[in-house]
């Protein structure tokens, strides 16, 4: 494969998947078409320039993951991948650039760090690592049924990244969580799961025994709080605030002075 100037511009619409996206990076090499932006088919909006319709297919999106892992190495192949579930925007032409310069230099591209696109990738790939870490211990279950249930909202796609977690902690318990930001959800049962696409899911209700077992909850949690040492701003500092939303310890008292930004 070698870097093509190609005369033609188009947008590649794609549906959505990584395994779309290795199909867009095939039809750069093969199909002889530049694209001006690379977008999803539920973000896609018509414009001036024609627009290429790309079709994922299993083989091609196997040759080009081949390609990446022989001339990039295993390591830029993982990068990538979890690049793929990150909220940069234009994320898609980041990451082909950078498969571009990849099969150029090689395993090597990824320590390019002044380099623009691998720049904007790293900066990507840190933030997305980051946030999945920290909802390794901000993700609150309560119980609906025979079935724990979670809701988060992240700024990226978290839940191929912590679904090993919990699925190992609830390896005998049926759960699921639920991603509000990205409409997704992560589904286990046993030592089954899987991640699916969802939209305007609702969430069902705690019955009344989650209801007291979520108010003694809160109870203990402010509890063993020192008052001396309450330090809103502090807290923001370690926990932003956009993570308190289904956190139920966090929902603030009537008593408690209002927490400003």
């Amino acid at each position: 494969m070698s870097e093509l100037n190609h005369a033609q511009q188009v947008i590649y619409v794609y549906d959505g998947s990584f395994e779309g996206f290795l199909c867009c990076v095939y039809n750069y090499y093969y199909n002889r078409l530049k694209p001006v932006a690379i977008m999803s088919q539920d973000n896609f909006t018509p414009s001036f320039y024609d627009n290429l319709m790309v079709d994922t297919d299993f083989e091609q999106a196997y040759r080009v993951r081949f390609a990446i892992e022989e001339k990039m190495g295993y390591r830029n192949l993982e990068f990538l991948t979890e690049c793929f579930f990150t909220c940069l925007k234009e994320k898609e032409m980041y990451m082909l650039r950078y498969v571009v310069k990849g099969f150029k230099t090689g395993p090597k591209i990824i320590d390019a760090l002044t380099d623009s696109d691998v720049s904007a990738l790293f900066k990507a790939h840190r933030h997305l690592s980051r946030e999945s870490h920290r909802y390794l211990g901000l993700v609150r279950f309560y119980r609906a049924g025979d079935v724990y249930v979670a809701k988060i909202e992240p700024e990226n796609q978290v839940l191929p990244l912590i679904a090993w977690h919990f699925n190992n902690r609830f390896a005998d318990q049926s759960f699921m969580i639920y991603d509000a930001t990205n409409q997704q959800a992560l589904i286990s049962a046993g030592k089954n799961y899987r991640i699916i696409q969802v939209e305007n899911i609702e969430m069902p209700q705690m019955d009344a025994n989650e209801e007291r077992t979520q108010k003694l909850w809160k109870s203990f949690y402010d509890t063993i709080a020192i008052k001396e040492r309450y330090n809103p701003k502090c807290r923001m500092n370690f926990m932003p605030k956009r993570y308190w939303t289904n956190l139920p310890e966090m929902q603030e008292d009537k008593h408690k002075p209002a927490i400003s930004e």
